[in-house]
C-alpha cells in the first residue's frame, strides 16, 4: 500500500508542482530517535519490565524441573492410573509456563508501543516544524520501507535541523 502510495505521488509530482522548485528532504527516523534521551528511559523500563516477567518465568520452570524430576524417580513405583495423574501435572504446568511466556512478550511489545509513542510522536512534529520552516515539499525516511534509489544533490538532509529542534544539538 505505501509502495502504490509513493510511486503515485512520484507519477504526479511533475503536476504538483508549481512554478517554484520542489524541495525534498530526507531523514533517517530511526537514527534520530535512536539518539533521543528519552530512548535511555525506555530501555532502563523495558529490562526492569522483562526482568521481572523473567523471574517469575524462572520461578516457573524451577518447578517444572523439580516436578518432572520427582515424578521421574518415582515412576517405577506408582500405578498406571497415578502415572497418568502427574504426567498430566507436568504437562498443565508446562503450558502455563509457555502460556506464560507468549503472554509476557504480547505485554512487552505492547508496553514498549506504549512507552515509543509519544517519542514518536515529538519526533514526528519536529519534523512536521523543520519541514515547514524550510519549504519541503516531502520529507522522506530513509530508515523505513522503500529505500531512496537516488539522492539528488538538492535533496536536503534535515536530520541536524530535527535534532536541533528537538534540543539534541
Amino acid at each position: 500500500m505505501k509502495k502504490m502510495i509513493f510511486m503515485t505521488v512520484l507519477v504526479l509530482l511533475p503536476f504538483l508542482v508549481s512554478a517554484e522548485e520542489a524541495k525534498f528532504g530526507y531523514i533517517s527516523s530511526y537514527d534520530v530517535m535512536m539518539a533521543m534521551p528519552e530512548i535511555s528511559k525506555v530501555e532502563e523500563h523495558m529490562a526492569d519490565y522483562n526482568k521481572k516477567n523473567q523471574e517469575y518465568l524462572q520461578t516457573l520452570y524451577t518447578e517444572i524441573q523439580a516436578k518432572a524430576t520427582k515424578y521421574e524417580e518415582e515412576k517405577a513405583t506408582l500405578s498406571e492410573a497415578m502415572r497418568k495423574v502427574r504426567e498430566e501435572e507436568v504437562q498443565t504446568m508446562y503450558e502455563r509456563f509457555q502460556n506464560a511466556q507468549a503472554s509476557f512478550q504480547e505485554d512487552a511489545q505492547k508496553e514498549q508501543a506504549t512507552k515509543l509513542e509519544p517519542i514518536r510522536q515529538k519526533l514526528q512534529d519536529a519534523i512536521n516544524v523543520v519541514g515547514k520552516r524550510m519549504g519541503l515539499m516531502f520529507v522522506f525516511d530513509t530508515s523505513v520501507g522503500t529505500p531512496v534509489l537516488y539522492k539528488s544533490e538538492k535533496a536536503i538532509d534535515i536530520t541536524s535541523a530535527v535534532k536541533k529542534e528537538l534540543g539534541m544539538l
